[in-house]
């Protein structure tokens, strides 16, 4: 033993039988017994480790953590844009519900939520408010391009009078994600550049300044507070609202008459 010992390639051989027994055992281990026949005699199929029972057809998840983000305004800088349309309010005074209205084809209109723009009227980036899937991103001629985010539990953010889409339906985005950028549409003219925010739980709007920086848990909704579908021009209803608006619709209109 001693004289073998002392051959030049005695040491580097013992050295890499040890390496090709370790590295055996590892590949081994790393295999699992893949090589085990079932019961038929067929070699068994291999689970993977990260399945965890999920079905192809389950419906898609929501990001992780969704449920804790806490609302923001669709944009990265609060500061660089204006509150210029407000939602519609069923308890406020006849004065602010009189500036929530839209007016469009000579006819006011419930606003469902609220208009953004910048004061200098440039374009600005368009962010979804939450994390979730774009379930529409089209053009409507009245609207602009519009994009809805579903966020589970019936809650969906909507985005009106948008250009430059970059996203599309069946996206998933996370919060602060561009979606698109401010531009003008037919409805709300008289916004100018803009990007109208909405709040749906369950297809009725609520005012999203009362849902900012709160969590998806922490949102309750009433539905006395809310607007129901049915008060855009494109759902072909209009929304005569308080007498002082009514009176303006009907001086409107006797105006245009000959």
């Amino acid at each position: 033993m001693k004289q073998i010992t002392k051959k030049p390639w005695f040491w580097p051989a013992v050295y890499l039988s040890v390496c090709a027994v370790l590295l055996s055992s590892f590949f081994i281990f790393q295999g699992g017994g893949t090589d085990l026949a079932d019961d038929e005699g067929e070699p068994a199929e291999e689970e993977s480790i990260f399945d965890f029972g999920n079905d192809a057809n389950d419906e898609e998840a929501m990001p992780v953590g969704v449920e804790e983000e806490h609302m923001q305004l669709p944009v990265f800088d609060e500061s660089v844009v204006e509150v210029v349309g407000h939602f519609y309010d069923h308890n406020a005074t006849a004065e602010e519900q009189e500036a929530a209205l839209v007016y469009y084809n000579q006819t006011y209109y419930q606003n469902k939520g609220i208009d953004l723009a910048n004061p200098d009227g440039e374009s600005f980036d368009v962010t979804a408010a939450l994390s979730g899937e774009v379930i529409k991103a089209e053009q409507d001629p009245l609207l602009g391009h519009v994009v809805e985010i579903s966020h589970g539990s019936d809650l969906v953010t909507a985005y009106h009078s948008l250009e430059g889409l970059q996203v599309e339906e069946g996206d998933t985005v996370t919060k602060g994600t561009i979606i698109g950028s401010a531009g003008e549409n037919e409805y709300n003219q008289d916004a100018g550049v803009h990007a109208h925010f909405e709040v749906r739980q369950s297809g009725v709007a609520y005012n999203p300044m009362e849902a900012l920086d709160l969590r998806m848990a922490d949102m309750s909704f009433d539905d006395s507070e809310g607007i129901q579908e049915g008060t855009t021009p494109a759902d072909e209803t209009d929304t005569p609202l308080t007498k002082k608006a009514k009176m303006k619709q009907m001086n409107v209109k006797m105006k245009t008459l000959p």
